[in-house]
């Protein structure tokens, strides 16, 4: 009997070799590996063996970063589906089945093994015992003040000024420990047991991505305890404002950034003061929208730019740019970039302000703080077409309209006009008027004319004093003038519709014709593509409408017309006096001061 079961064993014990001989564990996951596991658990894996868990006889390999492995448990005789994935160099996350019995002469491979395990069970964190420390710059980037909150521990959220979170590169530094290290100072919050004063110091592991979420390990380089030692952080690409923080080595914890263990509330803040070395034009003061950054929010003093733009409701991100030094249209701005972390410098090449509108294109940001090679020509992008970017003003001022006067208009485009009742339902219901012929109007009647009306359906019928019959009808759309030049041989025009619901801003590339003939194209922003032209009607151009226009002005209208290309966007047409010489007094002055003299010479001889 016993001869019997010894002959069993060492049949098992050679099959077992047999099969492990198919089956080598990559090298990037062997090593000692730590994990909790309701227990401190220490995981060694070598080329075909695994702790607790048995010898490899099958794996399946993914891409690299995806190993699906069946172990051979000897002393049951049974097999275990144990699946890893590679987060980092430091970082493994695994889950495993229970350990199943096969039938006889049945091969224990990956397809058969593995149905019994669950994809949704929770994964198990290992940290490597023999860690090497990672750049921090793709984990944790910046210098924030933050406010923690630790369910466990106190109930309310501790805000004190002084808590930060240091995370700064630096560029070229020798010693690489320096760059793969971050703090986290805490303070402590009168009257909240569970806070305290202390410097935590951690070395970076590694980072991962799982759907939007934003997963990175840490190791506390000053804890003995290995279940104090590591923990996982968790961000959110739509949700920055908040850091989730595990308080056991487990990342499985993790589910949301709000709801984490403990909760750090960041704000970020500018680790460096610069100091200005030059001044901004004064004419550029005040507040701006860059549409060259998703309409973000500009505020110009005389020495600084602050830039807000917000990526989704509730964020926002800052960049401030200091004047350094000034040389003709260049200016070299130090730029404390977002987070905070380090400076850099940037040129901008200014355009002098007109209207209500700046024009500036930006070169490459570099680390030199050196005017010639900030403000290098060559540090601007030398494409073969290129256009200014623009900073709008936020609460503009309505200029007199490049084009003016009452037309009659075709339109073609993705997004032509229509007709609508501006503020929504009427106070009264208006009153029919019979209309004899109906046309597309684009009237800049104003008093100033500065500003277009749109109404898509206008009733051209007038009674028998030449007035028109429907005095009631509102235009579709409003829209106000506040900035207009010639770029790239074409004409620009940027008009403001606060009830616009994409846009408040509209860009416009409008031309002449003929005599009283005039096309535009309306953008689909605030500005325009560089492919839009007068006839471009559709989104691969940029634009959403073109309209074909035609001067129709009648004798009641007094509506006349005006046009200019933008040639010369800083003359100012409201004060501009046309002085016109008929007959006798326009051959020369000298006839004017005869007369003048006659003239006097005249009234003093009827005194006498």
């Amino acid at each position: 009997m016993k001869m019997k079961l010894l002959q069993s064993l060492l049949l098992v014990l050679i099959a077992s070799q047999s099969l492990a001989l198919n089956c080598t564990i990559p090298t990037i996951i062997r090593g000692a590996w730590f994990s909790w596991e309701n227990k401190n658990t220490l995981t060694e894996l070598d080329a075909t063996t695994m702790t607790d868990k048995g010898t490899c006889v099958d794996i399946r390999d993914n891409f690299h970063v995806n190993y699906t492995m069946v172990l051979h448990r000897q002393n049951e005789n049974c097999f275990i589906c144990v699946k890893i994935l590679v987060r980092t160099v430091n970082i493994l996350e695994k889950m495993e089945s229970p350990c199943i019995t096969l039938p006889d002469n049945t091969e224990p491979t990956v397809e058969r093994v593995c149905q019994s395990l669950d994809p949704h069970q929770q994964l198990i964190t290992l940290f490597s015992e023999n860690y090497v420390p990672v750049n921090c710059r793709s984990s944790l980037e910046g210098v924030w003040n933050f406010a923690y909150q630790n369910r466990f521990k106190f109930t309310g959220e501790c805000r004190n000024p002084d808590a930060q979170i240091r995370s700064c590169q630096t560029a070229g530094s020798q010693f690489l420990i320096t760059n793969q290290k971050f703090n986290i100072t805490y303070k402590k919050c009168e009257g909240m047991t569970g806070t305290f004063d202390g410097v935590v110091e951690y070395s970076c592991l590694g980072d991962w991505f799982v759907g939007k979420n934003h997963y990175f390990a840490v190791a506390n380089t000053k804890e003995s305890r290995k279940d104090e030692k590591y923990r996982c952080f968790l961000k959110n690409r739509d949700d920055d404002l908040y850091i989730g923080v595990s308080i056991t080595a487990q990342c499985n914890t993790l589910k949301t950034v709000e709801k984490s263990p403990e909760r750090l509330r960041v704000t970020p803040v500018k680790s460096e003061v610069v100091e200005p070395g030059c001044r901004l034009p004064q004419n550029f003061s005040g507040e701006w929208i860059n549409t060259a950054n998703i309409d973000a929010d500009v505020f110009i003093n005389e020495t600084h730019i602050i830039e807000t733009y917000y990526p989704d409701e509730g964020r926002y991100r800052r960049t401030i740019y200091v004047c350094k030094e000034q040389k003709d249209t260049r200016y070299m701005l130090a730029r404390l970039t977002v987070d905070g972390c380090q400076k850099d410098y940037i040129c901008f090449d200014f355009v002098p302000q007109h209207h209500n509108l700046i024009r500036y294109r930006k070169g490459i940001a570099v680390i030199k703080d050196d005017f010639s090679t900030v403000c290098s020509w060559v540090q601007f992008q030398n494409k073969v077409q290129w256009r200014y970017d623009l900073f709008l003003k936020k609460n503009p001022v309505p200029i007199k309209c490049p084009v003016a006067g009452k037309f009659n208009f075709t339109q073609k485009g993705d997004i032509p006009f229509e007709t609508r009742i501006l503020g929504g339902v009427t106070l009264s219901p208006r009153p029919n008027v019979y209309c004899k012929e109906n046309i597309s109007d684009f009237s800049v009647c104003d008093d100033e004319q500065k500003e277009v009306a749109i109404d898509e359906n206008y009733c051209l019928s007038v009674d028998h004093k030449g007035k028109p019959v429907d005095i009631y009808s509102d235009p579709d759309y409003k829209m106000k003038c506040i900035g207009f030049w010639k770029e790239n041989i074409k004409s620009y025009l940027i008009t403001y519709d606060e009830l616009d619901p994409f846009s408040k801003y509209r860009c416009w590339v409008y031309q002449r014709a003929d005599l009283n003939r005039v096309l535009m194209s309306q953008a689909i922003g605030p500005f325009c593509d560089l492919k839009q032209n007068v006839f471009s009607w559709n989104y691969t151009e940029g634009a959403t409408v073109a309209i074909d226009m035609e001067e129709y002005e009648r004798e009641r209208d007094q509506c006349p017309m005006y046009f200019d290309d933008g040639s010369n966007p800083y003359l100012d047409p409201e004060t501009q006096v046309i002085q016109f010489n008929f007959g006798y007094f326009k051959s020369s002055s000298t006839r004017l001061e005869n007369l003048l003299a006659l003239t006097l010479v005249g009234f003093f001889v009827n005194l006498l």
